[in-house]
């Protein structure tokens, strides 16, 4: 009996062995194939920004400070992919169109079980047209507007004092960007790991490169306070253009503090939560902190919630964006509305979100009664 029992003992050590085993030769893998493709790109800021400006209204009207707040939608593990360890049976969809349509925003997130494990999924896809080619509008024929004098200024590349610009050369051209996020979790040496892998396809006029990338975060909760990190980008997300050329973009890391508070003589929880993203070459003109290429910004969100139904929220994002917003929840379906203010740098004007969250048994309880 006792040797049965140490068989079985030995038996599952070993399957853990394996499986560790496996785990690590894969990510070993995917580091070398990732140092060896770059080896010869040059590194960029803005590579990945989809996967960064595109979201929920809820997370956009909490700043994006949810580092370490987990709200129960599939959106959620865009921030940090940890959230994807509670099964949850919800569909987030939500669209942004901004300056007269010309650009234009979806994100859907959902989830599903594979061998009773959850998966969750978000497909985003950003769209810009009508943007202004003016590269051959340039008569570019010097001072006296003359083509073939070989005067001061002819063929420099610079509209100089008596040239023009050719209006019949003005053409357009649009970029569409869509990608997927896959988030799940993974205990390494007894530690739930959230791994988020994402694809990136990325049109740009006739041109078109493909990428993948890879997040990692962690939640720890300490008494009722939740501290959560998110390393991005690690070691590196890549694109490949057509022509050969590798964008790289290096690692980002968010860390994020979450309190919760509950009322006791009336039906409200409250949610503070701050976050602060770290970039080693991402630095801006809103940038609150930071020296070279090196940045800390940080954002802050507060949720009230009442009877949990209504939603109030406040905050304001790296970029220095004021937010806010509003949501509804029923039994299967509810609406979240963000507002965003312009900064006092872009001047691109307030912008709105909404997003509709819903489940599947409720439509088709709609649907069959």
């Amino acid at each position: 009996m006792g040797c049965r029992k140490c068989r079985k003992v030995a038996k599952t050590q070993s399957f853990i062995r394996d499986s560790v085993s496996k785990w690590q030769i894969s990510l070993f893998s995917y580091f070398f194939i990732v140092s060896i493709g770059f080896s010869n790109s040059f590194m960029v800021n803005y590579g990945w920004e989809l996967f960064e400006h595109v979201t929920d209204a809820r997370t956009a009207s909490l700043g994006k400070a949810t580092t370490a707040y987990n709200f129960g939608s599939p959106t959620s593990s865009l921030i940090n992919p940890i959230f994807s360890l509670a099964p949850i049976p919800n569909i987030n969809l939500t669209h942004q169109s901004r300056f007269s349509g010309i650009l234009n925003n979806d994100l859907a997130g959902f989830q599903f079980q594979r061998k009773g494990k959850p998966i969750q999924v978000n497909m985003l896809y950003e769209g810009i047209g009508q943007i202004p080619d003016t590269r051959n509008m340039l008569l570019d024929w010097g001072n006296d507007g003359k083509f073939g004098t070989n005067d001061p200024g002819e063929g420099n590349g610079i509209l100089d004092e008596g040239e023009r610009l050719d209006v019949d050369q003005l053409q357009y051209f649009s970029q569409h960007q869509i990608g997927i996020h896959g988030a799940f979790n993974h205990s390494f040496r007894g530690l739930p790991i959230g791994i988020g892998v994402k694809v990136l396809s990325y049109s740009l006029d006739n041109q078109f490169a493909l990428g993948v990338g890879i997040d990692f975060g962690i939640v720890k909760k300490i008494y009722e306070t939740n501290i959560g990190i998110v390393a991005r980008n690690l070691p590196t997300s890549g694109l490949i253009w057509e022509n050969g050329t590798v964008e790289g973009t290096t690692p980002t890391v968010s860390v994020g503090i979450h309190q919760p508070l509950k009322l006791k003589k009336i039906p409200v929880s409250l949610h503070s939560m701050f976050n602060l993203d770290i970039s080693t070459s991402n630095r801006h003109l809103d940038s609150q902190l930071g020296f070279g290429s090196f940045s800390v910004d940080g954002s802050f969100g507060i949720e009230g919630i009442y009877k949990d139904k209504l939603f109030i929220r406040l905050g304001r994002n790296s970029v220095n964006n004021s937010t806010g917003g509003l949501g509804v929840e029923w039994e299967g379906f509810g609406i979240d509305y963000a507002f965003l203010s312009s900064s006092s740098a872009d001047g691109l004007g307030n912008h709105h979100l909404i997003s509709l969250i819903f489940s599947l048994e409720w439509v088709k309880s709609k649907l069959l009664d």
